[in-house]
Formats: C-alpha cells, sequence, structure tokens
C-alpha cells in the first residue's frame, strides 16, 4: 500500500508503509504531518491515518487533526498546512533593490578607488571623435567590469550558499531553500545565480513570473528547483 505525505510544501510519495514508517521513527514525518493513499477520501495526519504506527512508539496526536483534514478540504495547499509561507513577490523585489543598493555603492566606491570612471569617460570620449583609444584604459575598464562580475556572483553564490539569504533577503525576513525545505548548496547557489540572467535578459518577465505562480517561483528558481520562503 503506498502512501503519500506532505512535508515543507511538497506533496511527496509514493512510498510504502514501511517507508513511512522508517520516517517516522527518524522524525521526518510527525504525527500531525498530513498523509493520503488511494481509497481515503482525504488527507489525514499521521496519527489518524495510522493510529498503529504512532501509538506504538509513544508519538502524541496533533492538537486539533480535524482542523487540518478540513483545511485540506476547503483547497489549503500543503504547504500552507505544513506551515510554509512563500514570499510574494513585492517582498522579493524589495530584497532585490537592497541588494541592487549595496552593490551599486560598492561598484562607485572600486570605481572611484581604481580611477576607472575617468578612464571610461575619456575612452568613449575618444570613439566619438573617432580617435583611437587608449589599449590600456581599455584592458582596465574590461578588468574592471571583470572584478565587478565576480563580486556580484560571488555575493551571491557566498550567502545564499552559506546562509540561504542576502543581506536584502535577511532584511525582509526570507530566505532560499531547495524544494523539500532543505538548505542550498553552493552548487545550487551558483547554478542560481547564473539562472537570474536569463531572468533578466528577457525584459525581467523571469522575476515577475513570481507574482502568477502558486509557490512565487520565479524563473530561476524553476531552473534550480528552489523556493524563497518566509522565515518562520
Amino acid at each position: 500500500m503506498n502512501w503519500h505525505y506532505a512535508l515543507n510544501g511538497q506533496q511527496l510519495g509514493p512510498i510504502s508503509e514501511g517507508e513511512l514508517s522508517q520516517l517516522y521513527t527518524a522524525g521526518t514525518v510527525r504525527s500531525d504531518t498530513l498523509v493520503w493513499r488511494e481509497g481515503l477520501p482525504d488527507w489525514q495526519p499521521l496519527s489518524v491515518a495510522l493510529p498503529q504506527l504512532t501509538a506504538a512508539s509513544g508519538g502524541l496526536p496533533m492538537a486539533n487533526p480535524g482542523m487540518a483534514v478540513q483545511q485540506m478540504r476547503e483547497g489549503v495547499t500543503a504547504a500552507t498546512a505544513s506551515g510554509v509561507e512563500y514570499a510574494g513577490f513585492w517582498i522579493r523585489f524589495g530584497a532585490w533593490m537592497i541588494d541592487y543598493v549595496i552593490l551599486t555603492v560598492v561598484s562607485f566606491i572600486l570605481m572611484a578607488i581604481a580611477g576607472v570612471s575617468a578612464g571610461l569617460a575619456g575612452t568613449f570620449e575618444k570613439l566619438e571623435q573617432s580617435q583611437e583609444p587608449d589599449p590600456m584604459v581599455i584592458v582596465g575598464v574590461l578588468l574592471f567590469y571583470g572584478v565587478m562580475f565576480a563580486i556580484v556572483f560571488g555575493y551571491k553564490i557566498f550567502m545564499v550558499g552559506k546562509y540561504g539569504a542576502t543581506v536584502g533577503k535577511m532584511a525582509v525576513g526570507i530566505k532560499v531553500v531547495t524544494a523539500d525545505g532543505g538548505k542550498v548548496s553552493y552548487m545550487r547557489a551558483t547554478g542560481r545565480a547564473f539562472a537570474e540572467i536569463l531572468s533578466g535578459l528577457i525584459i525581467y518577465i523571469g522575476y515577475i513570473i513570481a507574482a502568477f505562480d502558486d509557490e512565487k517561483r520565479s524563473l530561476h528558481d524553476h531552473i534550480c528547483s528552489t523556493r524563497v520562503v518566509m522565515k518562520r
């Protein structure tokens, strides 16, 4: 007999009753975790659907199992029932703006220190006057943008891989997680950072679709199987 269960906003399974028992013993699912199998009219807490399993290990039923069942009947998603709240478009936009300001300030500071702004202006002026620009200035400008590229992507990769959130996301109380609610690895954070380029290239539609997605996913979230959720 195969079972499905709701965990961190996802409906997972099917798994056997033995595997479900192992998950319960390991603490991955609890007595109030919603489960379902073919033949049941609704999703039910584990303690209701398999009372012998939770009773055998001394599990305590949830305080109000009927409430969870009623929520499922009313169309509440597994994410809501398990306490996961996805971050909406506007709060994510606010986090993006904070990060944008931080990175812009850092860029101007670096430009001032390196004197690249003056060299860049001189290069454009020579091009407008059909004069040959200084090759060293061009190299300096390209090097500067290369460093800025590394800073922007290094910032996103390190912060998301280490803390699950950039400074902007921390400020508004949201974080990036995997589809099952786990921590994002550095490899996934790297892929997500580069996938953001695609979200921006198509006139930012990749970001805007988060406003219409059931789980508030942007294009880069779809590509890398991540979610942005509210911190508890």
